[in-house]
Parts: C-alpha cells; structure tokens; sequence
C-alpha cells in the first residue's frame, strides 16, 4: 500500500510542465491563427494599387478645402463623384470620404468633429486596405 508521502516522491514533475507547456504553445498558435483568419475574413478588404494612388491624390487634394460652406459642399460632392464613378474598392473610397468631410468641417466650422479614436479607426482602415498593394498611403493628421 502507498502512503502520501510515496506518491509526491514518485510523481514526475518535469513531463507536467512539459505537457503544460505544449498545450500552452498549442493554444497559442490556435488563437493565432483564429485571430488570422478574423482578420482575413471581416478586416479591410485589399484596394489594388490604382486605388490607393487615387485615394492618395485625394487625400492631398483635401488639404485646402474651401472655407465658405456653399462652396465646400460644392467640393465635397465633386469629389464624391470622383469617389463613386473611379475607385472600384468600396472600403478605402468610404475612408476617403470619411476624411474629407472632416476637412470640410475644420474649414466651415459646421459639422460633428471626429474624436481621436474615430480618426485613428479610419486611418487605421485606410491603412489596412491599401496593405500589400504597394502604396504607402498617407493621411495627415487634422488639427481642429
């Protein structure tokens, strides 16, 4: 008969923590590649490099937008249009958008300001949709 005492002695701690730590690296590499495949699946979609070179030349262009609100709105439809009849990827066109109706409410003062989370969400966005297409896409920060 085994007392307590012949059971801690002959237990082998060295394979639990071992298998504690396959099973650790196990689920790891799971959540990884759950995470991955997320990310895949219902992150940014993939622009193709024309349409973060026009996303780019638009984000430049709203740079200077006009301060009078009549003609702002003016500015801001022709580019919509732009936006709606040359990018064929949804996701970075609505980003675009999203940041040029922000410059056009510094510059009118009319308007909801975005918070730095929403602004950072969307450049976060535009980011990722222009990942692997070969631009770099650059969205300058606003200064409200």
């Amino acid at each position: 008969m085994y007392t307590t005492a012949d059971r801690t002695k002959s237990f082998n701690w060295g394979k639990l923590i071992v298998l504690g730590a396959l099973t650790l690296a196990l689920l790891a590499g799971v959540a990884i590649g759950v995470n991955w495949l997320w990310d895949k699946r219902f992150g940014p979609t993939t622009a193709s490099a024309a349409d973060c070179t026009l996303a780019q030349k638009l984000v430049d262009q709203a740079q200077s937008p006009p301060k009078d609100a009549a003609a702002a709105q003016t500015w801001e439809k022709d580019i919509r249009q732009v936006r709606y009849s040359q990018f064929e990827n949804d996701g970075i066109s609505t980003e675009v958008g999203r940041y040029v109706t922000w410059q056009v409410v510094k510059a009118t003062g009319t308007g909801e300001r975005p918070t730095a989370e929403q602004f950072d969400d969307m450049k976060a966005n535009a980011a990722g949709h222009c990942d692997g297409s070969g631009v770099d896409l650059r969205i300058p920060a606003i200064a409200f």
